[in-house]
This record gives C-alpha cells, sequence and structure tokens, in this order.
C-alpha cells in the first residue's frame, strides 16, 4: 500500500517544526555588591562569590536546564564600567554594564590571570539548536586600548570576536550560529585581543546575552519526523 501525505498535513508539520521558541539568557559578571535584580543570573566576585550556576534563568524567570562556570580572571571585580549603556549595549541592564570580571597577562597585585573561561553544559547537544552570544564590556577613565578576544568553541572550529572596552558605553560584539558539542557544552575563553595596547594586558567581561534558537536543519529533520509519524498513522488506519 502506497502512503500519502496531505501537502496541508506536512506544511503544517513543517511550520510547527520551524517556529520553535527561542529562549534569552542574560549574564552579569562582576561584584557581588551590585547584583542585577530581575531575570538575570549573576556571577560575582568580592564579598560573595558566584562562580557556578546549577540552572540558569531565561528572560521570563522560567528554569532552563543550563548550567554555567566560570574560572580564572582575577579575584576581585571592576566597577568603572558603564552606568547608562546606549546604542546597541542598551540591551542589558545599566545594573549589568557598571562592572565587569577582569584578568590581565601582566602581574596585578602579586599575580597574572591571563585567560578567563565561562564554561555552558546542558544544552541541546544534537545539532538541532544554535546558539547566539552578544558580549559586553566597560572600564570608564582610561586612554589606551583594552581589546578582549571572545573565543566560542562548540562542536566546530571555535570563532572569535572582539571588543575593546576602554570608555566603552554603546558597543557589543556578536557571534551567531555556534553548535554546541554532542555533549552539550560551550566554552569561551577570554583574553587580551590584537589591538590591546594595556601595559599589563588587561581585559574584561562585564555581561553576555545568550540566545538559542532552531537550525533549519533541525527543523528539517523535525519535520521528517513529523511525517514519519503521519504515515505510520496512515498505515495502522
Amino acid at each position: 500500500m502506497k502512503i500519502r501525505f496531505s501537502p496541508l498535513s506536512a506544511l503544517l508539520v513543517m511550520l510547527s517544526a520551524a517556529s520553535l521558541p527561542a529562549a534569552t539568557v542574560f549574564m552579569d559578571f562582576g561584584d557581588s555588591s551590585q547584583v542585577t535584580a530581575g531575570n538575570y543570573n549573576n556571577f560575582t566576585k568580592g564579598a560573595v562569590s558566584v562562580l557556578s550556576i546549577a540552572d540558569l534563568v531565561d528572560s521570563t524567570g522560567s528554569a532552563t536546564g543550563i548550567s554555567g562556570s566560570v574560572s580564572g580572571f582575577h579575584a576581585g571585580s571592576n566597577t568603572s564600567g558603564a552606568t547608562a549603556p546606549t546604542g546597541a549595549a542598551a540591551l542589558f541592564d545599566a545594573q549589568a554594564t557598571r562592572d565587569n570580571f577582569f584578568g590581565s597577562t601582566g602581574i596585578f597585585g602579586t599575580v597574572t590571570a591571563p585567560t578567563g573561561t565561562v564554561t555552558f553544559s546542558g544544552l541541546d547537544g544534537s545539532g538541532a539548536t544554535a546558539y547566539t552570544f552578544d558580549f559586553f564590556a566597560s572600564r570608564t577613565g582610561v586612554v589606551d586600548n583594552r581589546e578582549a578576544e571572545y573565543s566560542i568553541a562548540g562542536i566546530g572550529a571555535p570563532v572569535s570576536v572582539f571588543l575593546d572596552a576602554s570608555n566603552n558605553l554603546s558597543n557589543t560584539t556578536s557571534s551567531t550560529g555556534i553548535v554546541p558539542t554532542l555533549g552539550g557544552t560551550i566554552t569561551i575563553t577570554v583574553d587580551p585581543g590584537p589591538a590591546n595596547t594595556n601595559t599589563t594586558g588587561f581585559f574584561y567581561l562585564g555581561a553576555i546575552r545568550m540566545t538559542s534558537v532552531p537550525e533549519p536543519a533541525g527543523a528539517s529533520l523535525a519535520a521528517l519526523a513529523g511525517l514519519t509519524l503521519l504515515g505510520q498513522r496512515r498505515r495502522k488506519a
């Protein structure tokens, strides 16, 4: 018996698969005395250090099942960031833009912190979901270039984007289409960018917005699965 699919049924399945909602997660990296209220995930250093969050919430306050952890960076935080973000940076709350985690290739205090790392686990490792990352950092009152390189690694080759934090009030930098590893992880490595001219090699991370969207390939697979299910139901009928 031949299996025939209704064109309307096939279209509805494909549209349903392609219109899965995106989820947005906001993160603030800064001082424990300046946490951001609302549906922000606060990683902090200072009097209270929070370097790991087991279940990040999204912009609606719903649990995502995604965990985040931070390593590297200096023990303290920088609190000289933008207090009134403008332009592209206005997507972040002003409380999130006013402080930063920071590192340095040179000695600060008695130690160096040449690399900072942010690791996300519990992501969709099926290949059906890609993630976009928007980064912000700001260090006001300086005159040199304090560019950071944000290298994002998922299942493919790492992708690097760059942002100069010096007196930054409005600029962000973004990376799109990052697919997690099969184990559901994405790792972000932060260090000085090639344009950084600071003699101590200071670099910063103030805030991240992570957005997940279904991959077209994943949507097609979901549609195919739906069509298969329709075919099975027709055979049983």
